[in-house]
């Protein structure tokens, strides 16, 4: 049992450095302010601070997330990966695939729109100055942490759009970089952009794999999302 849970025990230990660094961030925020600076324009180049830091934790995050780390990334993350693949014996005919992701994009694309609006939102409030970029930066963090509450705690896009079963048959799963570093697009700069573009690429690669290989996101077609062969257990059962 106790390696059937490993990946839940590591995404907690994730969830508890994830948090130590919101704390830090919140901390340089009220005493530092200055340091931000760094995260626009051409600042990255110029002068160093401790979001060097936090930016090179980020992208070293997303690298091996592309480059299929199996033993760092589990396999709700990899299921558009050909190895990843278990196909069923009983094989759906195409329209009943077809139909089935349907319903799946469907509810990914009210997710999709509901992040614009926040996403929007967060734009507006800094366009309007009511909010600093620092306070952007820090919404950004504060979605670091989020995502991993989403995997080992409670999940609003489960339970209000997506309605899956676990993480690990997720349509959306991937898209969790994107979705923590968007509002970042309101900030010209090298460390914003490199942030964004890499978590881009990062959904594009999912949605193309979604697209062309439908039959390896989905539980009936693939026996590796199936309760009986999942060996990350991330649902903690």
């Amino acid at each position: 049992m106790k390696n059937k849970s490993k990946f839940r025990k590591s995404y907690i230990r994730r969830l508890i450095f994830r948090i130590i660094i919101f704390i830090i961030m919140i901390g340089i925020y009220i005493f530092y302010p200055n340091t931000f600076n760094v995260a626009k324009g051409l600042n990255f180049i110029k002068e160093f601070s401790p979001l060097h830091i936090i930016w090179l934790i980020w992208i070293i995050d997303m690298i091996l997330q592309l480059c299929k780390v199996p033993k760092y990334w589990p396999l709700g993350s990899q299921k558009y990966l050909k190895h990843r693949y278990i196909p069923s014996i009983k094989e759906l005919d195409k329209k009943t695939i077809k139909l089935h992701m349907k319903e799946m994009t469907k509810s990914s694309t009210s997710v999709a729109i509901t992040w614009l609006f926040v996403i929007v939102l967060i734009s507006t409030l800094y366009l309007t100055h009511l909010i600093s970029y620092q306070v952007v930066i820090l919404i950004s963090v504060a979605f670091y942490v989020c995502d991993i509450i989403c995997v080992v705690g409670w999940c609003p896009f489960k339970t209000f759009f997506m309605h899956n079963k676990c993480c690990t048959t997720c349509r959306i799963f991937n898209w969790d970089h994107a979705m923590m570093f968007t509002p970042l697009i309101v900030i010209p700069g090298i460390w914003t952009y490199s942030l964004v573009i890499m978590s881009l690429i990062i959904l594009i690669v999912w949605e193309v794999a979604c697209a062309i290989y439908p039959e390896r996101f989905m539980e009936k077609t693939n026996c590796a999302l199936q309760c009986h062969n999942c060996k990350d257990r991330l649902c903690g059962k």
